[in-house]
């Protein structure tokens, strides 16, 4: 290159939108232009005195300083890249080149060079290497095995995860030829024309999810994309695998298992239609053990309380018969035999009527005092409670069927036979409780309101029911009764009636003295 060591040269340098600079045989840059003056903010005496390199950014001087001397020592051209600081102690990058120049004789008399910016290049380059991190890293945290070859085939990139799965070798992905590679992932499978390829490198369209099955019985989905540019070009294509034998698994299972509840379903209702029916047909047993018992307790009480006034009917008679005989028999005495065999007759037909209302079929619900209930059962017991000595109280007044109990009362709407048969059965459990209990035996009714509930607590003295067998009372069949004296179902029924057709609740617990049971109905 020839000299040009002039006032010209450096008025047209001095002009110039770039950095220029020349250096002596040495390489001691001895020359600046303005431009490069006006960036740094000092001299040109300063800048030829080296102070021009202090600028350069301390991570960049070594890059800058080996480019150079490694020119400088054959004099060939150079190109360094480096942060330059500006005046105002920013620094910019900037790219320098540098040629040898000659005079007109041939020999080098130093190096001419200029520096221009390229902050957006960097910047760029910059956001271009973190885009290709962000890339890498989201392709090595997916749970998809990625492969990615270029418009020319060759293998672009690929995830670690798609090298485990396909157990590529090395010399493959070194290789970088993607027809290979795609001819050697065919060489895995069970049917190698599943794997989606073309022979042209290019797809019309992105073709959807499909299975391979492995020859190691594993099984993967893959897709085929095209990768195109925004003017439409291609770049490429990219493979997604995914190991799904586990679902593959889970799934075909479900099937199974979803077939086996079909099946199921479509005998479940002929199923349930027998278990109601078989359920019916118990419970029908059920209540009529529960009224053959009741029966022939019934009939035991009825015993009872016709013994007393066919006893007196017995003792009338004779007496007739000794008085007629000697001739004793006048008008006043007939007419108190006829009044007192009147009242013990009277006495055993409401006896009769009172078995008779006990099982009369209930369709319909009625209001009724549940206190005047309560007696009605009490007078259908009461010669069995009356033999065993036991006593009763409703609401702490003593009963007695001869008298009248002055108490509150408390109207109900439900079954009201359905109600005395509840009763009934509990009074029957506390006679046989108390039958051996020491005296005095006693079962109490205590009557209570709470808002708009009926609160019944029947109480006994008879030592309460094991704790063990609480929870079992209510049990069908189950009885602490000798075998032939109990069917242990009269609880069970019990328990049926309040809480199906009463639409209340029972339940037993024990007091100091005995046993409780506590029915709570609507009033």
């Amino acid at each position: 290159m020839k000299n040009y060591d002039n006032d010209d040269y450096f008025s047209i340098a001095d002009s110039a939108p770039a950095f220029i600079w020349t250096s002596d045989i040495y390489g001691q840059r001895n020359y600046f232009n303005r431009v490069w003056l006006d960036y740094t903010g000092r001299t040109i005496e300063e800048e030829r005195q080296g102070r021009w390199m202090e600028g350069i950014h301390p991570d960049d001087y070594m890059n800058y300083y080996e480019s150079f001397n490694a020119a400088f020592s054959t004099l060939v051209p150079f190109k360094a890249e480096y942060r330059l600081r500006r005046k105002d102690n920013v620094y910019r990058w900037v790219l320098d080149t540098g040629t040898p120049r000659y005079n007109a004789e041939g020999t080098f008399v130093g190096y001419i060079g200029s520096c221009v910016g390229i902050a957006e290049r960097k910047q760029m380059e910059e956001k271009l290497i973190r885009s290709n991190s962000m890339l890498k890293s989201q392709q090595e945290a997916s749970i998809d095995g990625i492969l990615f070859l270029d418009e020319n085939n060759n293998i672009s990139s690929s995830n670690v995860l798609f090298c485990q799965m396909w157990d590529v070798p090395d010399e493959l992905l070194r290789n970088e030829d993607g027809r290979t590679l795609l001819d050697y992932l065919k060489t895995r499978m069970e049917n190698p024309k599943d794997f989606i390829t073309d022979d042209d490198g290019v797809l019309t369209t992105n073709t959807n999810s499909t299975a391979l099955v492995m020859k190691d019985g594993r099984i993967f989905s893959q897709h085929l994309a095209n990768v195109t540019s925004p003017e439409g070009g291609n770049y490429g294509r990219i493979w997604y695998f995914r190991d799904i034998t586990w679902r593959t698994k889970i799934e075909n299972e479900l099937r199974q298992k979803t077939k086996s509840l079909e099946e199921l379903a479509a005998h479940l209702e002929e199923r349930v239609k027998q278990e109601v029916e078989e359920r019916v047909k118990q419970e029908k047993i059920l209540i009529q053990q529960a009224k053959m018992a009741s029966m022939g307790e019934m009939i035991e009480a009825i015993t009872h309380q016709w013994r007393q006034p066919l006893n007196s009917l017995c003792l009338i008679i004779q007496d007739l018969a000794d008085t007629f005989t000697s001739g004793e028999c006048d008008k006043p005495f007939m007419e108190d035999a006829v009044t007192d065999s009147m009242q013990q007759i009277n006495y055993m037909t409401r006896t009769i009527d009172d078995f008779r209302n006990y099982f009369k079929p209930a369709k319909t619900k009625e209001t009724f005092d549940s206190v005047q209930a309560i007696k009605e059962v009490l007078s259908i017991a009461w010669g069995q409670l009356k033999i065993h000595s036991i006593l009763v109280q409703i609401n702490g007044t003593a009963y007695d069927p001869n008298q009248s109990v002055d108490v509150d009362r408390f109207f109900l709407s439900t079954y009201k036979n359905e109600f005395k048969q509840v009763i009934l059965n509990i009074v029957n459990n506390a006679r046989d409780a108390l039958k051996s209990a020491p005296k005095p035996r006693q079962i109490s009714f205590e009557l209570s309101s709470n808002n708009s509930t009926l609160i019944i607590n029947i109480s006994d003295t008879g030592g309460g029911i094991p704790e063990n067998i609480l929870n079992k009372i209510f049990s069908p069949y189950f009885t602490t009764k000798e075998h032939d004296k109990g069917t242990g179902i009269g609880l069970y029924m019990s328990k049926m009636i309040v809480e199906n057709n009463l639409s209340g609740k029972i339940y037993a617990s024990n007091t100091k003295d005995g046993a409780c049971f506590t029915i709570e109905l609507a009033l």
